[in-house]
């Protein structure tokens, strides 16, 4: 009809940061976790917790079990592991000191509707420690590898926040089961303690905070609680 100009193409569609995308994603993906696959892996944890610190592991060299049940509140069984392995590490928050020795805490006399309080407590020491806090710190900001031929092999950021506890501190956000903690160096010796006491043995909100760094932009709304039941537990380890 007529000889008008045609109508003009509709505007390009905005471009929007690929940051958001990824967060959302990220938020999608813990919101699944800990709504499904969380939660049963939590109970299970739990539970194997419960059934290992019956006999299994013998007394903890790196804490009381007094110091424990003073700090995360409650009565806790706590059991020397050893390094927790590549098989573990999911469980009982691997990320900091995989290879240190180890002690697991579970809180003891559970019901079946309660899904209890857990902590690792990790121990290292040697003239390196100060080295290997900056290589934790580093890998808890995230790493990226280029590989050549186009390939980025990258690992996941979980630095929550520096504190001030030892020489030099910092807590990390949440893993799969809601356990967050502190890696504090007091001269040669390096502790790390993570926990989910901060729940109170429940499955934890998410929390998004867009003004955080990367690490901390999605966590739990137990980080911080968790990380200041972790520096004061660290304080205790000898």
């Amino acid at each position: 009809m007529g000889g008008g100009y045609p109508p003009p193409p509709p505007p390009p569609p905005r471009r929007g940061s690929n940051t958001g995308k990824i967060v959302a994603i990220v938020v999608v993906v813990l919101v699944v976790l800990i709504g499904a696959g969380g939660y049963f892996a939590y109970r299970a944890v739990t539970g194997l917790a419960a059934g290992v610190t019956g006999g299994a592991g013998g007394e903890c060299p790196a804490v009381s079990t007094a110091d424990v049940n003073s700090v995360l509140g409650g009565q806790f069984d706590v059991v020397a592991m050893g390094g927790i392995g590549s098989i573990a590490a999911p469980m009982l928050d691997g990320r900091v000191l995989p290879d240190a020795e180890s002690c697991w805490a579970v809180q003891s006399g559970q019901g079946t509707e309660d899904l209890g309080k857990l902590a690792r407590i990790a121990r290292y020491s040697g003239g390196d420690a100060a080295a290997r806090f900056a290589t934790e710190l580093q890998n808890a900001h995230g790493t990226s590898e280029d590989r050549g031929n186009g390939i980025t092999v990258s690992s996941a950021a979980y630095f929550n926040k520096s504190v001030e506890a030892g020489d030099e501190a910092f807590c990390t956000t949440g893993d799969g089961t809601g356990s967050a903690g502190a890696l504090v160096r007091r001269g040669d010796l390096l502790v790390y303690v993570s926990t989910t006491a901060a729940g109170e043995g429940k499955v934890p909100d998410i929390r998004f905070d867009p003004d955080a760094d990367p690490g901390a932009a999605v966590g739990f709304a137990t980080d911080d609680g968790n990380c200041d039941l972790a520096v004061a537990l660290a304080a205790k380890v000898r």
